[in-house]
């Protein structure tokens, strides 16, 4: 008699976005403490535009998992997205990781459901992103898989992971939290003011990158602020001299530092 894969014989797949940062990381550990091993997938999508160090942390923590990185990407930057569409993203309309990131991943998802897998999607988003969770919770339904969010069904925080990953996996989170809140691709248009100014300190370079682009395209990366009242968002040049005349902080940060190991 052929002992066919478990995977085979229960038809799923547990699809865990696997995206560089701390808390897609543990939910991939989450999901191979609740699933059958050979039923994970870690489904990861490039951009083209993440920070070296994030291509690291996706490395050694897909290592220290034990599992291989499956990936789907379009093949294309962020920036060159943007030239494709003809229309700089930004904070309000960031069709860069619609098409590079969701559409990848809905794809990969019809895929499995081809070959006749049940598909549940395991996603890193806390409690504090209900519009996150909403979006995902409305593509499942239409798309005919289960999604959950471990994070959210266990109680554990951003700080929580990223200790987990530290401590228990010895994978050191990617360098981007040093400064930033997420590990996205560096110059993310879904940032606000916190994070260009971030940026602007921390990586330079990208930051008059993405400065030249709003030259080229005619509008502000930040264009959907309007919190503040103002007429118009500002151009990013325009915010480092606005912004650094006050402290300008950000949401939620972690702390990155060494294991507090016990007797």
């Amino acid at each position: 008699m052929i002992q066919l894969p478990l995977a085979l014989h229960t038809g799923r797949r547990v699809v865990v976005g696997f995206s560089g940062g701390v808390t897609s990381a543990w939910c991939a550990g989450w999901a191979l403490r609740t699933y059958p091993r050979g039923e994970v997938v870690l489904l990861w999508h490039d951009t083209k535009e993440e920070h070296p160090d994030t291509y690291r942390f996706i490395g050694e923590m897909a290592a220290a998992l034990g599992m291989p990185i499956t990936e789907r990407s379009d093949g294309r930057s962020v920036t060159e997205v943007f030239r494709d569409e003809g229309f700089l993203g930004n904070n309000q309309n960031a069709m860069c990781s619609r098409i590079l990131k969701r559409e990848q991943g809905q794809r990969h998802l019809r895929e499995l459901q081809g070959q006749g897998f049940s598909v549940v999607k395991v996603m890193g988003f806390s409690a504090r992103e209900p519009d996150r969770v909403q979006r995902a919770w409305s593509e499942a339904s239409i798309g005919g898989y289960d999604v959950r969010f471990p994070m959210i069904e266990t109680g554990t925080t951003k700080q929580d992971a990223a200790t987990w990953c530290s401590c228990t996996m010895g994978v050191r989170p990617s360098a981007m939290y040093e400064w930033a809140e997420h590990a996205n691709c560096v110059g993310c248009v879904k940032g606000g003011r916190a994070y260009w100014l971030a940026v602007h300190e921390h990586e330079p370079d990208v930051f008059e990158q993405r400065a030249r682009l709003e030259d080229e395209f005619g509008h502000s990366i930040l264009r959907g602020e309007r919190r503040t009242g103002e007429t118009r968002a500002p151009f990013l040049r325009e915010l480092v001299q606005v912004g650094l005349k006050r402290k300008v902080t950000q949401r939620e940060g972690i702390t990155i530092g060494p294991c507090e190991c016990g007797d």
